[in-house]
């Protein structure tokens, strides 16, 4: 007995799920993208209840942050972020302890705060303070 063969029927893929996939993509990237755009007023209050602290003279590095991209580490300059880097990773190898103090001027960029807390916390520094002064 002889059977007939059946021709193959073609392979086809459905693209509908696929034109719904790709159309949500859109309206997501659409609808985040005019949110992207707004950009927030923000004025930071003075810090009036701040507190000072008392800590060992010897545990505390004082890091400032001038307004025209100085940095000193303990009265000391350096020339750039690798190099406190490098001075920090030094303090540590002595003092796994290591509290940090972040003395940024009125004026110093935001991107030089956030550059020395990136490096603390990349370096495992845990204490890490901001120093500012009572509101007058």
């Amino acid at each position: 007995m002889q059977f007939r063969r059946q021709a193959p029927e073609a392979v086809q893929i459905n693209m509908t799920p696929l034109i719904d996939v790709v159309f949500l993509l859109l309206i997501f990237f659409m609808v985040t993208t005019s949110f992207a755009e707004r950009q927030l007023s923000l004025q930071l209050p003075p810090a009036e209840t701040a507190t000072v602290q008392r800590d060992p003279v010897s545990q505390l590095q004082v890091l400032t942050l001038y307004a025209d991209g100085r940095l000193l580490l303990d009265e000391q300059e350096l020339q750039d972020v690798a190099a406190l880097e490098n001075a920090l990773q030094a303090l540590l190898q002595d003092n796994p302890e290591l509290d940090l103090v972040i003395r940024a001027e009125a004026d110093a960029s935001h991107r030089q705060v956030v550059a020395a807390l990136d490096l603390a916390r990349r370096l495992g520094i845990e204490r890490v303070r901001i120093a500012t002064r009572l509101a007058d």
